[in-house]
């Protein structure tokens, strides 16, 4: 994804996401634009369990661009126990 799109609100044509750390920033191992909300939190639990890394001490949030090219957050850094908790 072309980080260029989201400085051009108009020809933002889709909803981008990203996954934020415990402290609202973009988080550093996770550092994409993902085409969902879905596809955000799969590849967090999917680095979760790759890397043995215990949820608890990883809180992992997901924010969403405005058309303005702002970020918003959609769920907040908390953490990853199971895909079932991501749909609540």
């Amino acid at each position: 994804m072309n980080w260029q799109i989201l400085n051009q609100p108009n020809e933002l044509q889709q909803r981008i996401y990203r996954l934020i750390d415990g402290l609202c920033e973009p988080h550093r191992q996770l550092d994409a634009l993902y085409p969902s909300l879905e596809a955000a939190i799969d590849d967090a639990i999917g680095w979760l369990q790759q890397s043995s890394i215990n949820p608890l001490e990883h809180p992992v949030g997901v924010e969403v661009a405005t058309a303005s090219g702002d970020w918003r957050t959609l769920r907040s850094p908390e953490p990853l126990l199971c895909r079932s908790s991501v749909h609540q």
